[in-house]
């Protein structure tokens, strides 16, 4: 997975169609019903946190970078549109490092 923004459902989709599986079989893995995955590829609905871990080990990927990708676009599609975004960000980035 590459550093910049992904979108879930789509990436989900992609994953799902190169793997080969089916819906019913990812939707099993997720502890989801077959609509509930369907929305979540067609951007009606989010991925949850939740999904996250049985994603990494199904398609075998990084956990920590997807959970990583997941809060940037969360994070993101909630308050980046707000004006100090990225200040505020940059303070929270400097604060962990003390």
């Amino acid at each position: 997975m590459s550093s910049g923004r992904i979108d879930f459902g789509d990436y989900l989709l992609e994953l799902r169609t190169n793997a080969g599986y089916s819906q019913k079989k990812v939707a099993d893995k997720l502890g989801i019903d077959i609509s509930l995955l369907s929305k979540i590829e067609h951007g009606e609905r989010h991925v949850q946190s939740h999904m996250l871990k049985p994603l990494s080990v199904l398609f075998k990927l990084n956990y920590k970078e997807l959970q990583m990708q997941f809060l940037n676009q969360r994070i993101e599609e909630e308050y980046g549109d707000q004006p100090f975004f990225n200040e505020v960000i940059l303070r929270m980035t400097n604060k962990t490092k003390s």
